[in-house]
């Protein structure tokens, strides 16, 4: 059988290979005969024992903080970032406190602070819209001067001299009112627009709500007496040789933030005080002491 030319060139290619790969093993063998043959070197050991040895630790260095000074809101506000007040609840005092996590005051300090809160009440715009009477062009509108208690029946273009205030129009017009899950119904509503000289605002007022100024008043009364004091934030009075000054009124819940100052206390006293009945409240759940 006669042989291809490629055939003859894999033959060639192959015989070359083992003519390499018998001249490369030849060569290995040869130079493995002439390394210097000899025993493996020793390992010496010593019979010192183990020491165990770590580096020195780097050095630190320790500051202390100083302790926090006393704020503008008295010693009861000692306070850094890392500690919040404490703030608890005194049964005997009926009163929120914040006590110091030193206890700088004693407890004789903290019951008698004098002062109760009685209620908190939004305040009532000074002019308020009670009905009217008649219809048409005859209506008129009852107002009430809220500080004096006085009614005034009344109608468009009427000012009100000691209230700085001006009826600029009165109406009294039908308007669809709907009561919880009622039927709707059609009722005759009194509507008065009053201009308020003090603020250059005109206001709305409606014989079915009364409006409100968005301020918030309070009363308080000295510890064990009724004897009521109408109070705003930022107002101050004294009862007897201590001063309290009415930092904050908070309507939901009710609460004010108080500042009692006096010779007897070496700081201010700062408390938040909430309302005097409902306290009692809470310790009567059944509402009759019982």
């Amino acid at each position: 059988m006669a042989v291809s030319s490629q055939d003859k060139a894999l033959i060639g290619a192959g015989l070359l290979l083992a003519v390499a790969s018998a001249a490369t093993f030849t060569w290995l063998g040869y130079r493995h005969a002439r390394m210097p043959s000899g025993p493996p070197p020793s390992v010496e050991l010593t019979n010192a024992p183990y020491v165990a040895s770590a580096p020195d630790a780097p050095p630190v260095k320790t500051e202390t903080w100083a302790p926090p000074v006393a704020q503008t809101r008295g010693r009861d506000w000692i306070y850094d970032t890392f500690t919040p007040p404490e703030i608890f609840y005194n049964t005997r005092s009926h009163q929120f406190n914040v006590k110091p996590p030193s206890s700088l005051l004693d407890e004789d300090q903290l019951v008698d602070f004098g002062l109760d809160l009685i209620a908190v009440h939004p305040e009532p715009f000074r002019l308020q819209l009670m009905g009217f009477s008649g219809t048409g062009a005859n209506a008129r509108g009852i107002f009430q001067n809220v500080p004096t208690g006085e009614v005034i029946l009344a109608t468009s273009g009427r000012r009100v001299p000691n209230l700085g205030l001006t009826i600029q129009s009165f109406k009294v017009a039908p308007q669809t009112i709907r009561i919880g899950q009622s039927t709707p119904s059609n009722q005759l509503v009194a509507t008065a627009v009053v201009r308020d000289e003090k603020t250059g605002r005109d206001v709305i007022l409606t014989n079915r709500e009364r409006v409100f100024t968005g301020t918030l008043f309070a009363f308080v009364a000295p510890t064990d007496d009724n004897t009521q004091r109408e109070v705003r934030a930022g107002d101050t009075f004294k009862l007897g040789e201590a001063t309290y000054r009415i930092d904050k009124i908070t309507g939901k819940p009710a609460s004010i933030e108080v500042t009692k100052t006096s010779p007897a206390l070496a700081d201010p006293d700062h408390r938040v005080l909430t309302p005097r009945e409902a306290e009692e409240a809470t310790e009567r759940p059944d509402g009759n002491g019982s």
